[in-house]
């Protein structure tokens, strides 16, 4: 097997992997709301798997309030929570996990907004306007997943080691 041959091998895979990332969010990160929003959503880069991904809305005391996942007759890459409780002045924090149907891709992050007080200023410091989306890492959703994302690039090492010393002994 030649090097180039070995190289393809390794970087081929690497592009067949895809995680569905969060593109766009209502409300979007760190908006500053004068009334709270009828629903939260995320739009992502591919298609999620409904059974195994999953959004929740955190409060300003760090609690889960409502969850929600990909809508029934919705795109699958969407997820919204439409069911929301009242919510009162303060910071609120969105946590997603995706899963991506084809190959069990786990991404996971954050967005917040912020729910000001009725005429007057929010009673916590908001998040600023601006920032992206941030995926943060965690547990898998679900047994298995962690070990199938490394399982590939594990076998594609073990790969590349073996082909490696197959050219050095040959060489010889």
């Amino acid at each position: 097997m030649s090097s180039v041959a070995l190289l393809a091998l390794a970087l081929a895979p690497g592009t067949a992997l895809g995680h569905s990332e969060l593109v766009s969010s209502s409300p979007a990160n760190g908006a500053l709301l004068e009334e709270p929003p009828a629903e939260v959503g995320g739009d992502y880069s591919e298609a999620v798997d409904p059974g195994r991904s999953s959004m929740e809305l955190r409060g300003p005391d760090g609690s889960v309030i409502a969850t929600g996942g990909v809508p029934a007759g919705g795109p699958a890459t969407s997820m919204a929570i439409v069911s929301l409780p009242a919510l009162a002045p303060g910071v609120y924090e969105v946590r997603w996990t995706t899963v991506t149907p084809d190959d069990g891709g786990v991404e996971r992050g954050t967005f917040s907004f912020t729910v000001a007080p009725a005429g007057g200023t929010p009673s916590a410091t908001p998040v600023a306007a601006t920032p992206a989306p941030v995926a943060t890492p965690g547990p898998a959703p679900a047994p298995g997943v962690a070990t199938g994302d490394l399982a590939l690039p594990l076998v594609l090492l073990a790969v590349l080691g073996v082909g490696a010393a197959w050219l050095l002994l040959r060489r010889r």
